[in-house]
């Protein structure tokens, strides 16, 4: 379980870093709350309130997981700093994982974001962490250059990334590497015969009684690519589960979940789009594709990333 063995107690200020546990959700959410209304660094406003009703749930999920963790700093009682780290949760990322911090304002420069940033990295080289993101305002210099002291790295920029009221604000996507980096194997290309479609595909929103049809689609595209952060495990749901997903999609307006057929009825392509409901990062979407290689070279992708496109912009 990822719990710290001890408070950590600072000198000065006497600041003491402990584990964030279930039973402190009310107060954790309380200071989250008061956080966004010091600035607007985070991707959730302070009415955004319904994205922590089972915070209880979500906390104990991080506390039994190896590769994440949930600390917060306490000055006597009170919560002046929080800190989560949520590792990958397939092996291909299980290494890996992105942070948030926040400060209360009234501690800024304080040394707070520093002693929860050496505690988590610290926390990291036992764990075998070795790779550590996150994302930060562009013009959020102070904390740009806390992250910096630890050696992140800045690995590109994602535009518009957030909107505040009728703004937009780009983040940085910051990186620090742990540890030995580990040689790539590389990957040797397969061979599959191409097959030549005699009819166009159909595009269709995919249902639930797609979800057999999904499970293997996806157990057996693993098998041909090392590119998808899935490993050989899929998605590892019942397909009870997936139905669910996929219920949760066809009656969602923000998410889109569609399948390319061949006239056979064989699911050959696939592409799951899905945007946040917080007010700041709503704008945008995050997608995934997927089609089988005997199909690449049937434009499959264009289609499905045409499809999309089409029903972002309505």
């Amino acid at each position: 379980m990822a719990i710290l063995e001890s408070p950590i107690v600072l000198d000065a200020p006497a600041i003491t870093i402990r584990t964030i546990f279930p039973e402190d959700a009310d107060a954790y959410v309380s200071f989250l709350l008061d956080i966004t209304r010091q600035s607007e660094n985070l991707t959730f406003e302070p009415d955004e309130t319904e994205m922590f009703s089972d915070e209880h749930a979500f906390l104990e999920s991080i506390a039994d997981a190896k590769n994440s963790l949930a600390i917060m700093a306490l000055d006597g009682e009170q919560i002046v700093g929080s800190l989560t780290f949520l590792g990958g949760k397939r092996s291909k990322s299980a290494h890996a994982g992105e942070f948030g911090i926040s400060v209360d304002k009234s501690y800024w420069g304080r040394g707070v974001g520093r002693a929860l940033m050496a505690t988590m990295v610290r926390w990291a080289n036992g764990a075998h962490i070795t790779k550590i993101t996150l994302q930060v305002r562009t013009d959020n210099k102070r904390a740009i250059a806390l992250y910096e002291s630890f050696g992140f790295i800045i690995e590109g920029t994602a535009r518009h990334a957030m909107r505040i009221g009728e703004s937009y604000v780009d983040l940085l996507c910051m990186g620090l590497c742990l540890g030995d980096e580990l040689q790539g194997e590389g990957f040797t290309e397969s061979h599959t015969d191409r097959i030549a479609l005699r009819e166009p595909p159909l595009i269709r929103a995919l249902h639930s009684s797609d979800a057999p049809a999904v499970l293997s689609f996806v157990d057996r595209i693993v098998q041909e690519t090392p590119f998808l952060e899935m490993g050989s495990e899929g998605l590892g749901l019942s397909l009870l589960e997936e139905k669910a997903i996929l219920a949760d999609y066809a009656f969602s307006e923000r998410k889109l979940y569609i399948g390319s057929f061949t006239a056979q009825g064989q699911l050959v392509g696939m592409l799951a789009c899905s945007s946040s409901e917080r007010r700041r990062i709503g704008h945008m979407c995050e997608f995934s594709v997927m089609v089988l290689d005997a199909f690449r070279s049937q434009k499959i992708a264009s289609a499905l990333l045409e499809h999309m496109i089409s029903w972002a912009q309505s």
